[in-house]
């Protein structure tokens, strides 16, 4: 006969697999709060010129915060790697708010650009590398004709298709004018 104990008041464990599993979870929280703590001091930027490099973006924001790291943000929707957008990552959450309302205040100029950037506070679903929320489980299944979610899908595959077509035609007609195009193109 097997009784289950709870594990905080320092009783006996039925299962030996229970305490490693349990570590394992405390250790994912942990990286969640990590990473949910580099969110609130992470700002984003777009409107970038192509020609901005980390070392130009270190320079412009050490007039307000002290930059810890620069992440460019891919544009997955062209086939051209334009740096249009960054992820920048400063010593605390102050300073990214402050930076954030410097920028909204006045015209902030990355680059030597004739256009100011934008900037936010950073929001997890924009980091590539972000953690699964503890607890949190992803499933996969296949989708057929006639499945309740097919009908969804299917528009929202159409939707990314005329917009990957509608991103091409605005790069292809920028680079034809001698214009280059510096701004990032999201899905909706």
């Amino acid at each position: 006969v097997r009784s289950l104990w709870i594990r905080g008041l320092g009783a006996p464990m039925a299962n030996p697999n229970e305490h490693a599993e349990g570590m394992m979870g405390e250790h994912a929280e942990k990286e969640y709060a990590d990473f949910e703590a580099r969110v609130k001091r992470t700002i984003y930027i777009d409107h970038l010129s192509p020609v901005v490099t980390r070392q130009v973006i270190r320079a412009a924001l050490s007039q307000c915060a002290h930059v810890v790291s620069v992440e460019f943000v891919e544009n997955y929707t062209i086939p051209y790697d334009i740096p249009a957008a960054a992820l920048v990552e400063l010593d605390d959450e102050s300073q990214a708010r402050s930076a954030v309302d410097l920028m909204r205040d006045f015209p902030f100029i990355i680059g030597g650009m004739p256009r100011p950037v934008r900037a936010s506070l950073a929001r997890p679903e924009m980091f590539p590398d972000r953690p699964s929320p503890p607890g949190s489980k992803m499933e996969f299944l296949w989708l057929k004709q006639g499945d309740p979610e097919y009908d969804g899908m299917s528009k929202l595959k159409s939707l990314a298709k005329r917009q990957e077509a509608e991103n091409m035609a605005l790069i292809k007609g920028c680079r034809c004018h001698g214009v280059v195009l510096s701004a990032v193109l999201w899905v909706a």
